[in-house]
């Protein structure tokens, strides 16, 4: 009895050692791997160099300074609480940038701000002056004969604005780009709030950009998502226009008034328009043009009766639509459409499909249907259980497929 109880204890003081140098060496990998020298990035806070958030001191030259003593890895710079004035943009022309505020405070020119503070006030906020955009990602020279990329440049918790009047843009990216991220950004009194060119996998989040002509325009993508946004435009503008997308997302955003246009989207295919909360004065809420296999689904839409009631149709004519699909294979479906309609657009159009191949569209739940002419489509679209089929008229000389 002894022996054996010698040996398990022998055993179990083994299996003990070899637990421990095990986590020993776990512990001295992590330790190797993640905590040298070599894995620290810079992080450069712009008034530890000089400046000033008074708005009144141009603080351009100080940030692309420090943005030049990058190195190749990347690295941070942080904006802190105050109002820094831009008379120059700030330039990225280098991989893994990082421009982070400390946060966007307060989001909206009716937000009274603190004593001395530029409106809408509080946060990290860069301030236009002379310059025409605040951020800006040019189109850089090709290196070897190879097309330049920019890559994994990460704009966060920042309030970008105009001033008190509307002018520029608040991030404008023209570089080919890769790995964009732009998240808690708030983007006031801009022609543009974000411009994003030749995108692949960006993903715009968390944004407030409700006080601009235009909030977010992005030609030439693919695998790019904006999500979780609070979105809007002025009259005459376009607050998110989506040009030759691919593979694209946008889902969950809340799109308010005052735009001419919520979402356009143009000879863009394969992407996800869901669960978004649009609001409009206008007609042509939604459109697609040129665009095909794309799924609008499970949409709420609020077309409100505006303080002029002419004006709900903004220069066009009852043919014009609420939801404008033109392409081929293209899915509306589970989505609901609240028209106020204005008594001189009693023959207006919900939906419009004239153009294009094999458009469906099912389970849309439409509050207003006394005008006769619910549905204008084409002899190739399917509709299922969205209105009587007196509702559907055909602009051309065939039949519509409808079924209950």
């Amino acid at each position: 009895m002894r022996r054996i109880g010698r040996y398990l204890l022998f055993v179990a003081l083994l299996s003990s050692a070899f637990s421990c140098k095990k986590v020993i060496q776990e512990k001295i990998y992590v330790t190797e791997d993640n905590d040298t020298s070599s894995q620290k990035l810079p992080e450069y806070v712009i008034t530890n160099y000089g400046a000033k958030g008074d708005g009144k001191t141009d603080c351009s030259v100080i940030i692309n300074n420090l943005i030049s003593r990058l190195p190749a890895s990347g690295g941070t710079i942080v904006i802190p609480d105050g109002d820094f004035l831009l008379n120059s943009s700030i330039i990225v022309n280098r991989n893994f940038v990082t421009i982070r505020g400390l946060n966007a405070g307060l989001r909206s020119n009716v937000d009274v701000p603190p004593s001395g503070i530029i409106p809408p006030g509080g946060g990290s906020k860069l301030l236009l002056g002379t310059a025409s955009i605040a951020v800006s990602v040019p189109a850089l020279p090709d290196v070897n004969g190879r097309k330049n990329r920019v890559s994994g440049l990460i704009i966060k918790n920042l309030l970008i604005s105009g001033g008190t009047t509307t002018k520029g843009t608040g991030i404008s990216v023209v570089q080919d780009n890769d790995g964009v991220r732009i998240e808690d950004f708030i983007g006031i009194n801009l022609n543009t709030g974000i411009y994003l060119n030749a995108a692949d996998a960006a993903i715009i989040r968390y944004c407030w950009i409700s006080e601009c002509r235009n909030s977010i325009e992005m030609p030439n993508g693919i695998q790019n998502m904006i999500s979780n946004c609070q979105l809007g435009a002025q009259p005459g503008g376009i607050t998110v226009k989506l040009t030759n997308q691919e593979n694209f997302i946008f889902t969950a955003n809340h799109v308010y008034p005052d735009g001419d246009v919520n979402l356009q989207v143009n000879n863009s295919r394969y992407g996800n328009i869901s669960s978004n909360n649009f609001q409009s004065y206008y007609v042509g809420v939604v459109e697609l043009n040129s665009s095909s296999n794309n799924l609008i689904n499970g949409n709420l839409t609020w077309m409100k009766l505006p303080g002029s009631p002419g004006r709900q149709l903004r220069g066009q004519d009852n043919d014009y639509g609420v939801f404008r699909i033109n392409g081929d294979y293209n899915m509306v479906s589970n989505n609901t459409i609240n028209c106020d309609w204005a008594a001189s657009s009693a023959d207006a159009v919900t939906v419009r499909s004239e153009s294009g191949l094999n458009n469906r569209f099912q389970n849309i739940k439409i509050s207003d249907t006394r005008s006769p002419r619910v549905f204008l489509v084409n002899s190739d679209c399917e509709i299922f259980n969205c209105v009587p089929a007196p509702k559907v008229i055909q602009g051309d000389a065939s039949t519509v497929y409808i079924q209950y």
